[in-house]
Order: structure tokens, then sequence, then C-alpha cells
């Protein structure tokens, strides 16, 4: 019989044949135990992977309420401001304009109200509006921005490039009369 260390403290028995036929195992025992724990490795991490697909599937399951939100026009939004009293008139998206930009998979409407932008994204949930926000923030993070303000609400992530002076103001604050509107829309 030789026994045989490495650094590892791993420990090489070798057996006779007749320490074999005293112990009654064959000589491929070692061989077959080495293929058994190696099959219960495969099994557990098997288990560990379905285990992890049905935690995913199920998180992402939680979205779907969210997507019962419709999509508005843009003659849906300007008629919603109109009843608030401010005047949009629809604009071209133009690449160049950070505000512009697709986030989170989203492309934006943007209208002209007061001769100033007003950028609206349409998201289908609090999640994906801030993932939105955060791809902006992501985008954005090196550049120096135009003044402007930004409204966050639910679904909604609304950009109006305006200076703060008095007009703005109180420009800020009618379109802050006017989301709740917007979102009970996205809700019928």
């Amino acid at each position: 019989m030789d026994f045989n260390a490495d650094a590892n403290m791993n420990v090489n028995v070798t057996l006779s044949k007749q320490m074999y036929r005293k112990l009654g195992i064959g000589k491929n025992a070692g061989t077959l135990a080495l293929i058994s724990g190696i099959f219960r490795r495969i099994a557990v991490l098997l288990m560990l992977l379905v285990i992890g697909l049905l935690v995913t599937g199920c998180s992402q399951g939680g979205n779907v309420a969210d997507t019962g939100l419709r999509e508005l026009s843009a003659e849906e939004i300007t008629a919603a401001f109109s009843e608030q009293g401010l005047e949009l008139s629809s604009s071209e998206v133009r690449a160049e304009s950070v505000f512009h930009r697709e986030l989170n998979g989203r492309k934006p409407l943007v209208f002209l109200l007061d001769e100033e932008e007003l950028v609206i994204y349409q998201f289908a949930g609090v999640g994906e509006r801030e993932d939105g926000w955060a791809d902006f923030e992501n985008q954005t993070a090196t550049a120096d921005l135009v003044q402007h303000k930004v409204f966050q609400e639910q679904s909604l992530l609304i950009f109006y490039i305006r200076d703060e002076g008095m007009t703005g103001q109180a420009l800020f604050r009618q379109i802050g009369l006017v989301i709740p509107g917007l979102l009970k829309l996205r809700e019928s």
C-alpha cells in the first residue's frame, strides 16, 4: 500500500489487488465514485439554473400590470394642455438634441410651448420611467445642459427647456396641473 500527499493535503492511496479483495471493492470503485460526484454537481447546477430562471420569470411578471397604460397621441396631449389654457404645437424630433434621444427604448413626442420645447416620454410604468431617467443621466453625464425643468410623474417623463424666470415659473406650475389629466387619459 502506497500513500502520496500533495500540497493541498489530498492523499492518493494505491491499494494492492489483495486489499481490494479484502475490502470487497472493485478496482473501478474510485472511478465510479468520481463519476457519481460529477453527476451530483451537475444536478445541483441544473437545479440552481432552473430556480434562477423561475425567479427571473416571476420578477418580470410583476411588470405586466404596468402595461395597461395606453400611448397618448400628440392630438390628445395638445387637447389636454389646451384645457388648461396652454397652446402646444407639434415639433420635429432633432437627433442632435440630448432631450430628444431615445430613452430606455422610448422615443419622445416634441412640442413647442411659448416657443420653447416641451418633450414628453411615455413609459409603461414607474420602473421603466426611472430606467429612462437613469438612461438620460448616463447619456448627459458629461454634457453642459441648457436650463430645463424636469417633471417625473408615474409613467411620464417631461422636459421643458426654458429659463426659470417669472414666465417660466408660471408655465412650470401650469404644466404641473396638466400632468394628472394626462395620467388619467393614459389609464382610460
